[in-house]
């Protein structure tokens, strides 16, 4: 006799990954199945990352773990390395060039496999995430030297303004206090039918109707006015969170133009400047690149004094991993995994030590938080700057609850 499945999603990688995948679970919880850990499913989802070599042996371990433990069940796999990975891993490949067909494809070979979901009548049993996504694009056609994902995820394409001002509006007509923006490359959107650029986007969706907010995730520099987007955060009254997350990589010139990346050092010093000058509280990452070929100890330390001069609230550090297919991986001078190992750890010691300096100026200033759970009598959610907090209960999950830190233990700002 048939029966729903009970279904596990693993995912990997980017935020656009994430949102991805929160999508189809929602899908498929709505069309009958049942969630489940890894361990009791019958199907489990592996969305996949190829942004590094290892970020996709994650996925496949992941797999081949999966089919030891329980081998009756079946593997559904899709993401940026499905295509890199042997076909024979998964009863279902779903790749990018498909993605879109996913749930159908999905729905397809669940009936072949023998389960039978059954819809609910009533709204979906779907447990609400504190936060929503909101898929702005996907795709991009800048192939820097070292990545992987134009290759695997195609040219830009952007989703259509009027569609997503109107998904914005359900979301917190919903209940979502915050969305963020999600994409390949945010800075390439274009809508199809005005050609509205990204910073057009952010003015209309700061006059949607509904009480929130909205965070973008992640921006590459020195493609659109940056000096205009800060401006447009710093007046937005709260609308736009004070945050921004930006994919640097370096700070040397020599491996930037290496990397076939569009600015040099002295681009994103003034860039830094415009964001400290006109938001001075403000939530600001990065992501590194550490060891790319011909990177020099020089090269190395410009990327240590330039997280040491800015006020940098996070970093997200890789050592440069080779991606077959990209011209990167087939440069000379590659950097030796020894002297990988010493730098990683030595940017990652100095992002430690800004961030330690930077947590205290939030202190006594009028933050406002999202709870997201409750964990040992307190309340845990972000302000909107993207630090993490932690507040006394009572609290309301989900509501924009304003917060004055006194206290840090940590990197958790407390009362």
């Amino acid at each position: 006799m048939s029966r729903a499945p009970c279904v596990a999603f693993q995912v990997f990688g980017c935020r656009l990954n994430q949102a991805e995948a929160a999508e189809w679970r929602t899908a498929l919880l709505t069309e009958g199945a049942v969630e489940s850990s890894p361990d009791g499913a019958d199907v489990l989802c592996v969305h996949s990352c190829a942004v590094t070599a290892p970020a996709a042996h994650e996925a496949e371990k992941a797999i081949r773990a999966f089919r030891t433990r329980h081998p009756e069940a079946r593997v559904v796999l899709s993401g940026c390395a499905a295509g890199l990975m042997p076909p024979e891993l998964a009863d279902l490949v779903v790749p990018n060039a498909a993605k879109a067909t996913w749930m159908a494809q999905v729905k397809a070979a669940l009936a072949r496999w023998g389960f039978a979901p059954a819809p609910a009548e009533g709204p979906a049993n779907v447990p609400q995430r504190a936060r929503a996504s909101l898929i702005v694009q996907d795709g991009c056609d800048r192939f820097c030297a070292f990545c992987i994902v134009p290759h695997v995820r195609g040219r830009p394409v952007s989703q259509p303004m009027a569609a997503l001002l109107r998904q914005a509006e359900r979301l917190f007509a919903e209940g979502f206090r915050e969305i963020v923006l999600t994409g390949c490359h945010l800075a390439l959107y274009r809508d199809p039918d005005s050609g509205t650029d990204f910073l057009g986007l952010l003015r209309r969706l700061c006059e949607v109707p509904g009480e929130g907010r909205f965070r973008i995730g992640s921006l590459e520099p020195c493609v659109l006015d940056d000096a205009a987007l800060i401006r447009l955060i710093a007046h937005s009254g709260g609308r736009l969170c004070p945050f921004l997350h930006l994919p640097l990589q370096s700070a040397s010139d020599a491996v930037l133009a290496r990397m076939g990346r569009p600015y040099r050092h002295r681009d994103l010093r003034r860039l830094l400047d415009t964001v400290c000058d006109a938001l001075p509280l403000c939530g600001l990452g990065a992501d590194w690149i550490v060891g790319f070929p011909g990177e020099t100890a020089s090269d190395a330390a410009a990327t240590r004094a330039l997280v040491a001069a800015y006020p940098f609230t996070g970093a997200h550090i890789f050592p440069y991993s080779r991606r077959p297919g990209t011209p990167a991986a087939d440069f000379p001078d590659q950097v030796p995994q020894h002297l990988l190992r010493a730098r990683v750890d030595g940017l990652t010691a100095v992002a430690a030590e800004t961030r330690a300096a930077t947590l205290p100026r939030f202190l006594g200033r009028a933050l406002t938080v999202i709870p997201e759970r409750l964990r040992k009598g307190c309340w845990e959610g972000w302000s909107e700057h993207r630090i993490r907090c932690r507040l006394p209960h009572p609290a309301v999950r989900r509501a924009l609850t304003p917060f004055t830190p006194r206290t840090l233990q940590g990197d958790i700002l407390c009362p």
